[in-house]
């Protein structure tokens, strides 16, 4: 798909730093009507009130929500995977930098998929409470009694699910961890 340059954007090529700037100002919450005349002042340019708003209602507003789902999707994605204690910072880093590479549908589906996969972990734990194999208070083991296991898996079924994932990467190691199945013997 083209994209088809509004005029603030054609005079940013000329005049480095003026688009910048012209975000800033609508960050700030200046009217469309402002910005020629702070433009003028700055760099000596003359632009109009409709080519202000044109660049604000095509590109300014649709990015501004765009980060804003970014945001969401990944607050509920720390959320599903248990939290910040479910991350590490790396990790942490790892899932903006995913996020920032994905398209609005496929945020929208790793939104879904986050909220599946903890309904899922949700039944598991149900079923085994149920079953008398879990404790109140006491984790269903494998997979949760290593919070950076857990993260790591994670992340490779996000990676998996929207093909980022890359060949040359190294496998993950299993998630089940032999030191975590010991801990739980002992009580």
């Amino acid at each position: 798909m083209r994209k088809v340059l509004t005029e603030i954007e054609k005079l940013d090529g000329r005049i480095p730093g003026l688009l910048i700037n012209v975000k800033a100002w609508f960050d700030q919450g200046r009217p469309a009507g402002e910005i020629p005349k702070l433009l003028h002042h700055m760099y000596g340019v003359s632009v109009t009130e409709t080519m202000a708003e044109n660049y604000r209602c095509k590109r300014w507003v649709p990015e501004k929500e765009s980060r804003a789902l970014r945001m969401e999707t990944t607050k509920a994605a720390i959320e599903a995977f248990g939290g910040d204690t479910g991350f590490d910072s790396f990790l942490l880093a790892k899932l903006w930098e995913l996020m920032d590479k994905m398209t609005i549908p496929q945020l929208f589906a790793a939104r879904s998929l986050f909220l599946k996969i903890r309904a899922q972990n949700l039944k598991e734990q149900e079923f085994l409470f149920k079953s008398g194999q879990l404790r109140p208070g006491q984790t269903s083991g494998g997979q949760e009694d290593d919070p950076h296991a857990q993260s790591r898996n994670a992340l490779r079924r996000i990676k998996e699910i929207f093909g980022l994932a890359s060949d040359t990467e190294p496998d993950l190691p299993p998630p089940h961890i032999p030191a975590a199945a010991g801990k739980g013997n002992s009580e």
